[in-house]
C-alpha cells in the first residue's frame, strides 16, 4: 500500500535568530527535541538555564548627565544610575544576548541623533521582539510500497511536495509566550487519470496560542488558544521518523468517534513547573456548537539530567564515574475524558476516556521511550441500538542511539488491538515496525530513510519505503 503523508516537523529558526544560537541547542536532529529543549518549550519558549542570557549579561553602564537645558523633542534628562541590572534583563530578554551586551557596554544615553537605538529602546519597553519571529518549513518525501495492496492505477513509486507551512513564535519581554502553525500547503489527492500536480488539500491553522507565564506572580502558567493539549511527554513532531506518529497518540475508534490524544484543541490549560523537576498540567476543550466540555491533566517527572529550567547537574571531577551521572530518566501519567455526539439533542453520545503512561531513558548516546496507552468508548457507534463499546490497547517501544553528531538511527514497534463484544464493530489488530536512519547535513536540513512493516487485520500486509528531506528557514 502506497501511503502519503505530509511533514509535522516545527522547528522554528526564528528562535535561532532571537537568541542569536545554534538549532543544536535545542534539537538534536531537528525537529526532536534533546533535554534543553524540552525545557526551553515548557517555560514559554523563554531562555533559561545554565548559559542563558540572565546569566550571561554584565551590569549595564551608568547613564550620561545631559547638561543646560534640553531641546524640545530630545529625549529627556536622565540622572542617576538606576537599576542597572533590571534595565540590562529588560534588554536582553528581547535583543539576545549579543545585542544585549552591546548595549549594556555603550556609555552615552541615546539621543535624538541617534533614530535607530532609540527605536530599539522603544521596542523593548513595548515589549515587541526586534526581529519579525516567522519560520517556514517543508517538507519533499519519496515513496515506494506494495503495488498489491494499492487500488488500480496507483504506483510503486512515487514523489513530491508534501506540504509547506508558516510558523511563528516567540515571547514578550519572558512574560507571555506565543505559537501559531499555518499550513500553507498539504499535498490533497491527485487525479491518476491525469499529470495534473496534486492539489492543496486545505490551509488550515493547526496550532495558535498564547501563554502567560507565571501569572499574578504564581508558578502557575496560564494557556489558551488552540493547541495540542498537555498529555504525553512528547508532541507530535518530536519524534526522528518523518511518516507514523506513535500509535498511542495517533489511533482513533471505529468511523464516528474521530478523538486522537494528539490532535490540536481549543481549550484553556494551566501547568507548572514545581521542584524543577515536577511537571503537572490541567485543562478543559471547547467543543463548538455544544454545552459540555471535555476535561485532562498530566504529570511528569524527571530523574537526573538537566531539569525543567534547564540547569544541568553539577559535575565533581574527584569523584569515581558512575552510572548515575549519565543516565535520565523522565515518566509521565496522563488522562483524557470527553464525549462526542450532538450534544444539545436526545440522541445518544459516546463517552470516552484515555489514560497513558509514558516514559524516557537517556545513557550517553541511546534513548529509550516507551509509550502505552488504555482507552474506554461506550458507545462508539453513537446510536441506541445496537450500544457497542470498544476498549483499546496500544503501545510503542521505540529506541535511538546517535551514531555520529548528526547522524541518528532508530528502531520501533508498536502494536494496536480495539475489540468489541459486539458483531457491529471490526475488531482491529496492528503490528507494525519501522526503521529509521537521520541525518543533518546542514542544522536546518534534514534528509531521512525509513522502512515500515505493518500487519493489518483490516488492510493486510503492508511495506513501506520512504526517502525524505525536511528543511526550516
Amino acid at each position: 500500500m502506497l501511503a502519503l503523508y505530509a511533514s509535522t516537523s516545527h522547528a522554528v529558526p526564528a528562535f535561532s535568530r532571537a537568541h542569536k544560537v545554534e538549532c543544536t541547542t535545542c534539537h538534536t536532529i531537528y525537529p526532536e527535541l534533546n533535554e534543553y529543549g524540552v525545557a526551553f518549550l515548557k517555560n514559554s519558549y523563554v531562555y533559561v538555564g545554565k548559559g542563558s542570557k540572565a546569566a550571561k549579561k554584565p551590569a549595564a553602564a551608568p547613564a550620561a548627565v545631559a547638561t543646560g537645558n534640553t531641546p524640545a523633542g530630545a529625549a529627556p534628562v536622565v540622572k542617576g544610575e538606576g537599576d542597572a541590572d533590571k534595565l540590562s534583563r529588560l534588554k536582553a530578554g528581547t535583543m539576545g544576548a549579543d545585542a544585549a551586551s552591546q548595549t549594556a557596554a555603550a556609555a552615552p544615553a541615546t539621543s535624538a541623533d541617534e533614530p535607530a537605538e532609540n527605536q530599539a529602546e522603544g521596542m523593548i519597553l513595548a515589549g515587541i521582539p526586534e526581529q519579525l519571529p516567522i519560520s517556514f518549513t517543508g517538507s519533499i518525501n519519496y515513496f515506494t510500497g506494495d503495488r498489491k495492496n494499492m487500488g488500480p492505477g496507483g504506483n510503486e513509486v512515487d514523489f513530491s511536495a508534501r506540504s509547506f507551512k508558516l510558523h511563528a513564535a516567540g515571547n514578550f519581554r519572558d512574560m507571555v509566550g506565543f505559537y501559531a502553525t499555518y499550513v500553507a500547503y498539504a499535498e490533497g489527492a491527485g487525479n491518476e487519470n491525469t499529470s495534473v500536480t496534486p492539489s492543496n488539500a486545505g490551509t488550515n491553522i493547526n496550532e495558535f496560542f498564547l501563554q502567560w507565564r507565571h501569572a499574578l506572580g504564581t508558578p502557575i502558567n496560564v494557556k489558551i488558544g488552540r493547541m495540542q493539549p498537555m498529555l504525553g511527554l512528547w508532541k507530535t513532531n518530536n519524534k526522528l521518523s518523518v511518516t507514523n506518529n506513535y500509535v498511542p497518540y495517533s489511533y482513533t475508534v471505529g468511523d464516528q468517534s474521530q478523538f486522537r490524544i494528539e490532535q490540536p484543541q481549543d481549550a484553556i490549560e494551566l501547568n507548572c513547573i514545581l521542584g524543577k523537576r515536577f511537571f503537572a498540567a490541567a485543562g478543559i476543550v471547547n467543543h463548538k456548537g455544544q454545552n459540555e466540555k471535555d476535561g485532562y491533566g498530566h504529570i511528569s517527572y524527571k530523574f537526573g539530567g538537566a531539569d525543567y529550567l534547564g540547569n544541568e547537574p553539577n559535575v565533581d571531577l574527584d569523584k569515581e564515574e558512575s552510572i548515575l551521572d549519565f543516565l535520565t530518566l523522565t515518566a509521565g501519567a496522563y488522562g483524557y475524558y470527553g464525549e462526542n455526539g450532538k450534544f444539545n439533542s436526545t440522541d445518544r453520545r459516546n463517552i470516552y476516556y484515555r489514560a497513558g503512561l509514558d516514559t524516557e531513558v537517556l545513557y550517553k548516546i541511546y534513548r529509550l521511550r516507551m509509550l502505552a496507552n488504555y482507552g474506554n468508548d461506550d458507545n462508539v457507534l453513537l446510536a441506541a441500538n445496537p450500544w457497542v463499546e470498544v476498549i483499546s490497547r496500544a503501545a510503542t517501544f521505540e529506541g535511538e542511539v546517535t551514531l555520529l553528531v548528526n547522524l541518528i538511527a532508530a528502531a520501533r514497534f508498536e502494536y494496536l488491538e480495539q475489540e468489541s463484544s459486539s458483531f457491529a464493530f471490526n475488531n482491529v489488530y496492528l503490528r507494525r515496525y519501522v526503521a529509521t536512519l537521520a541525518y543533518a547535513p546542514l542544522e536546518n536540513l534534514k534528509l531521512s530513510t525509513e522502512f515500515k512493516y505493518e500487519n493489518n487485520n483490516q488492510t493486510g500486509i503492508n511495506r513501506i519505503g520512504t526517502l525524505g528531506a525536511i528543511f526550516s528557514f
